[in-house]
């Protein structure tokens, strides 16, 4: 079937506006890789600009600076909320107890339920996300090969807000 030069052009023109318009084409994607770049010093960035609220669903905490940022951050008056893995929390080096000692709720996932709780992702003053293959951990910053991504698209950080809501309801808290 043959358009008409005319339509054609409305057709086009109707494709640019969509594109013009389309809000994820003008999301806002930072990328990071490591070793190379410190993904550490950048998350801590991130985390130190953070004003309203900050919602994490990791693995564990196990790096001290990432511990004290949090913390700082909830005495700025930022509210903080941590989701993590129920076995990991038991370990040594884990700083998630320091955390829940200082007044930061904790919920985690893992011990009688099922798998464990293997995300990676932050969200910010509910305008950006910040996931990827990097741990909250001491031992990504010796050489590990990890990727961060930080997001600010509206609709991408509405999705895992309701991821984050979704397992804040479902699972336990620690005291």
């Amino acid at each position: 079937m043959a358009f008409s030069p005319f339509r054609k052009i409305i057709i086009l023109f109707t494709f640019f506006i969509w594109i013009l318009f389309d809000s994820s084409a003008f999301a806002e994607v930072e990328t990071l890789f490591s070793p190379g770049r410190s993904i550490k010093e950048h998350l801590l960035k991130e985390v130190e600009s953070t004003a309203s609220t900050l919602e994490l669903a990791v693995h564990d905490i196990s790096s001290f600076d990432f511990a004290q940022v949090l913390l700082h951050a909830k005495q700025r008056g930022v509210k903080v909320r941590i989701i993590a893995d129920s076995k990991q929390v038991q370990m040594k080096s884990s700083k998630i107890t320091y955390l829940i000692n200082q007044g930061i709720p904790v919920k985690v996932l893992g011990g009688k339920e099922k798998g464990l709780m293997n995300h990676r992702f932050a969200i910010l003053d509910g305008q950006r996300v910040i996931t990827g293959s990097y741990n909250w951990a001491e031992t990504s910053q010796r050489g590990n090969y990890d990727s961060l991504l930080i997001l600010k698209e509206s609709g991408v950080v509405a999705s895992y807000q309701r991821e984050f809501d979704r397992l804040w309801r479902e699972k336990r808290i620690i005291k």
